[in-house]
């Protein structure tokens, strides 16, 4: 549908740059290079990026179909298996960033099938490993917020007792990627970086809690101050980066101003951690509410994200266009009628995941890693929290180090709903081993079998018994006294 109804792919200022460093064959001194190098192949002259997109999109379906195949080869159940796979596969947001010429999907792609491929089997092989190495590290080189995920698959991996070998097939590829991009970068650039604008993103995270007046500053880090920043600045510190007003783009608009820059960060955060801290806290918190209080230009950027009515009205993704040169920004879009795209637009209106679903997850991989843990397996629990600790841990860190957008939560789109199905399975598979056994009914007794009754034998007669011997004769007078004795009649029977 977003084929049929958007056929050129969608435009952003981030997607000149990328496009710009595939042309050129260098790395960017803003994010790395990794996005760049899959658009290498689609970068000549009037180059058509509608197959940029249709690219990515094939590439989400193929990972619906994996992560579903994952879930099951994991004994999740048909349909809750089919249910996590929903909000990649309908995400109104997620499609529209699949459509994108940026980095997003691609970095999606590769960290779930990176995860997956450690977590797949029951025992981690060297070849497992070796390719959760290689597609994790390429993630890390797409995006620099990938390099935390490495170092969460190298704890689980140590959880897991994987072993000496398969945790070295899995840094082998990742020292090799990761060191000769450094290697590469230096040779460019003379330092040994991914980018040299961390900390000037990091300069703009700070700037709305930064109290000058209160702040214990150099002379120098006072010139960055800007108390007449507008307001609207507090949900955009990306205006700090790249507004001409501001004193970065000002005062020190060299990438070798970077490391004054982020000390600059450091010292507001060091001085005043309680207020960066709620202002971390209070952001995390829109990515899980329902919906986040933004206005104005915030909300602007928040639109972009969303399926387009008219493809370059006001807070609307515009068109990429072919121009001439590679690296000249393309012509801009003409609005016009598209009845696809209002239809796409009103689903957009309704068809995101629920920030309540993240927070949801989180509980569920905590539930199921802390409830009686060595009941039912702890690798589905291990296996849980690699998932959506991933997910979560890009949201927040993408809060810390940069500002809230939409856009950086799309990581959690895929792997929170993934890693939510593999622990409710847990939770169910611990639950029905506190169940009580059923009674089993006792056989029946056996008792001992009786010999039957033989008929008693016939009574015969008793022999006769011999007649006594002739007694003399009482006297007269004890004849007449007849004796008891004298007076029983003895029979056979009574005799018997």
């Amino acid at each position: 549908m977003f084929l049929a109804a958007y056929p050129h792919a969608f435009f952003f200022p981030d997607s000149r740059p990328y496009v710009a460093a595939a042309a050129d064959g260098i790395p960017y001194t803003v994010r790395p290079y990794g996005y760049s190098l899959l658009l290498k192949p689609f970068i000549h002259p009037f180059a058509e990026l509608a197959s940029v997109a249709l690219t990515q999109h094939l590439a989400a379906v193929a990972l619906i179909v994996a992560g579903y195949a994952f879930l099951a080869r994991r004994g999740v159940r048909p349909w809750l298996a089919a249910l996590a796979v929903v909000p990649l596969a309908l995400d109104a947001r997620q499609v529209t960033l699949e459509h994108y010429i940026l980095a997003e999907t691609t970095f999606v792609v590769l960290t779930v099938a990176g995860l997956m491929a450690l977590a797949w089997r029951e025992r981690i092989g060297a070849v497992g490993a070796a390719l959760g190495g290689v597609l994790l590290a390429s993630a890390a080189v797409t995006r620099t917020v990938g390099l935390p995920v490495l170092a969460l698959a190298v704890l689980y991996l140590l959880v897991r007792r994987c072993g000496w070998a398969r945790l070295g097939a899995f840094l082998l590829p990742v020292g090799l990627i990761l060191g000769g991009y450094l290697v590469w970068y230096h040779q460019t650039w003379q330092v040994y970086a991914f980018g040299q604008y961390q900390g000037r993103f990091l300069y703009a995270r700070v700037m709305p809690i930064a109290d000058c007046d209160r702040l214990q500053l150099t002379p120098q880090q006072r010139t960055l101050c800007m108390p007449d920043a507008p307001a609207f600045w507090t949900h955009r510190p990306d205006m700090y980066i790249w507004s001409s007003i501001s004193p970065a783009r000002s005062h020190y608009p060299l990438e070798a101003d970077d490391p004054f820059l982020g000390e600059f960060a450091k010292t507001v955060i060091s001085q005043e951690p309680g207020a960066y801290l709620r202002m971390i806290g209070t952001e995390i918190g829109w990515h899980l509410a329902p919906g986040a209080p933004l206005d104005g230009s915030a909300r602007c950027l928040a639109d972009l994200w969303l399926p387009p009515g008219k493809p370059g009205v006001s807070c609307s993704a515009g068109y990429y266009l072919p121009a001439a040169p590679p690296l000249w920004i393309p012509p801009t879009t003409v609005p016009a009628p598209n009845p696809l795209g209002e239809k796409l637009q009103r689903y957009g209106d309704y068809a995101t995941t629920p920030g309540p679903f993240y927070a949801v997850g989180v509980v569920l991989a905590l539930v199921a890693a802390l409830w009686r843990p060595r009941r039912a397996g702890w690798r589905t629990a291990a296996d849980a929290l690699l998932l959506v600790g991933a997910g979560f841990g890009t949201l927040v860190l993408s809060v810390a180090t940069s500002m809230f957008d939409y856009r950086y939560a799309v990581p959690a789109v895929t792997l929170i709903p993934l890693g939510a199905a593999l622990a409710v399975t847990r939770i169910a598979a611990v639950a029905r081993s506190r169940r009580p056994e059923p009674a089993t009914p006792a056989p029946p007794l056996a008792l001992p079998s009786v010999p039957a009754l033989q008929p008693a034998p016939a009574l015969q007669p008793a022999p006769a018994l011999p007649s006594a011997p002739a007694l003399p004769s009482a006297p007269a007078s004890l004849s007449r006294q007849p004796t008891a004795a004298s007076k029983i009649a003895i029979s056979p029977e009574s005799s018997h």
